[in-house]
């Protein structure tokens, strides 16, 4: 099982398991995705813990499931499986459809067991919304972190939140170069790491006006962004 969103180590309890659709859909005609919902409460009775698993729905489009995920982004981990492909016999189709249900049992088993093994200190608490500039630029780091982190749709999701926090930040404090550290996020490997992280510390060093840091800094940035592709 591999996350798209979240880890192995602290899962929210709070899953989105999807796949793409090629070909027939059993659920819905033309749908393209497969998804479904999976909650489990960490108020467990004894040593099991209650688990909900919603019925899987489908959605028209990737793009439906990138903008629930961008919506509620700091609520969910996300799995993608195999893209489900219907065989052409109905007995391959009944058996074909068991073994995914199977298989999607098999993820929800496997995640439950990582819920019981959370460390309790390891729980993260719902971010709360940015006021202040430390507040905006604590809420840039962690969410940049999250970006590199994250892959397939949620990657995609993690970019258009970090978006619309660069939009609200750039529109309350110019004075930050944020579409630039915007398009930084997209640069791929170690370079897109040092970049990411220089426009971090040069942020930092114009809030506390350390201005002299902030421009050695800045042609630190401009260097790199100079030779990059």
């Amino acid at each position: 099982m591999k996350f798209e969103k979240g880890t192995e180590k602290n899962p929210s309890g709070n899953l989105i398991v999807y796949c793409n659709v090629v070909g027939e859909n059993p659920l819905f005609p033309g749908g393209k995705i497969i998804a479904s919902n999976v909650v489990v409460s960490f108020l467990r009775i004894g040593e099991n813990f209650p688990v909900v698993t919603f019925p899987p729905v489908s959605l028209d489009s990737y793009e439906d499931l990138k903008r629930i995920i961008t919506d509620h982004y700091d609520k969910y981990d996300v799995v993608k499986i195999k893209d489900f492909e219907m065989p052409p016999g109905q007995e391959d189709s009944n058996s074909y459809i068991k073994e995914r249900m199977d298989h999607f049992e098999n993820v929800v088993i496997r995640y439950v067991e990582l819920c019981k093994n959370r460390e309790g200190n390891n729980y993260s608490a719902p971010e709360k919304e940015p006021e202040g500039v430390r507040d905006y630029l604590d809420a840039l780091a962690n969410l940049s972190l999250k970006v590199r982190r994250s892959s397939g749709i949620a990657r995609e999701a993690s970019l258009l939140h970090m978006e619309r926090l660069v939009e609200t930040f750039s529109g309350k404090h110019p004075e930050f170069d944020l579409h630039n550290f915007r398009k930084a996020l997209e640069v791929p490997g170690q370079t897109g790491e040092d970049l990411v992280g220089l426009y971090l510390q040069k942020f930092n060093a114009i809030s506390y006006e350390r201005y002299e840091d902030a421009s050695d800094l800045n042609k630190k940035i401009q260097a790199i962004e100079s030779v990059s592709p």
